[in-house]
């Protein structure tokens, strides 16, 4: 989804103490252990106007009630990776992003939750940097890029329904949106036929459906702004 506006709290010209503190924290803090494997697959994905894209993707259960997703997206000559930890809830407590167009790193996005609010830098590929700040809510705060299916997981793990608030570090968005369980239906993964839960999410500006299986693993992922994904093989 593509809004208009954004509504954190910006900071373009932030103090370099700052931000090199918070890269402390982000890169200082140990790896989360490997855990048990909750969902990892491909998806193949059209966008009108963009190039084919594959994004390859992989979720555990790390330590404590941590879900760790780590994801790789290549679209013609763009590749995005990102790394994801959340509660057990799907709400943020750290994520690394980097954007890559023929192979040079064009942007980087590293967030960080601390008291009640998820601090993300931003950097160009020229060094420029900003900082925007967001409240976060446990079980009703999200994140979620615009083209990372795969971050489609963590919307329903809190078997919430409702008002939500999504944000999306990289275009420095927070948006307040509705989820809605439309009902079992079926899909068509790898040319088997399965039944999944259709939700919607979404306001007036932009929607994204997708539909999950009965352990909670996207499937099929459609917006109001062009993007199909669908897995290329059913989940084993």
């Amino acid at each position: 989804m593509n809004p208009p506006a954004w509504s954190g709290y910006n900071y373009p010209k932030m103090r370099l103490r700052s931000a090199v503190s918070l890269l402390a924290v982000l890169y200082g803090a140990p790896a989360l252990a490997q855990g048990r494997v909750l969902d990892e697959g491909v998806f193949t994905i059209s966008r009108t106007g963009s190039p084919a894209a594959t994004e390859s993707f992989k979720i555990v259960r790390a330590e404590g009630d941590a879900i760790l997703a780590t994801g790789q997206l290549i679209s013609g000559s763009r590749r995005v990776t990102s790394s994801l930890t959340t509660d057990s809830l799907g709400t943020p407590v750290k994520y690394d992003l980097s954007v890559y167009e023929n192979g040079a790193l064009t942007q980087h996005v590293s967030a960080l939750a601390q008291g009640g609010r998820l601090s993300a830098l931003s950097k160009d590929g020229r060094g420029n940097e900003s900082m925007t700040e967001y409240p976060l809510a446990s079980g009703k705060s999200l994140l979620l890029e615009n083209d990372l299916v795969h971050q489609s997981y963590f919307i329903t793990l809190g078997k919430r329904t409702g008002n939500v608030q999504v944000i999306e570090p990289r275009g420095a968005h927070r948006l307040s949106l509705t989820l809605t369980a439309i009902g079992l239906e079926p899909v068509v993964i790898g040319g088997r036929s399965t039944t999944a839960t259709h939700y919607a999410l979404g306001n007036g500006l932009g929607r994204r459906d997708f539909w999950v299986d009965s352990a909670g693993r996207v499937l099929r992922v459609e917006t109001s702004q062009g993007l199909n994904a669908v897995r290329e093989e059913l989940p084993r």
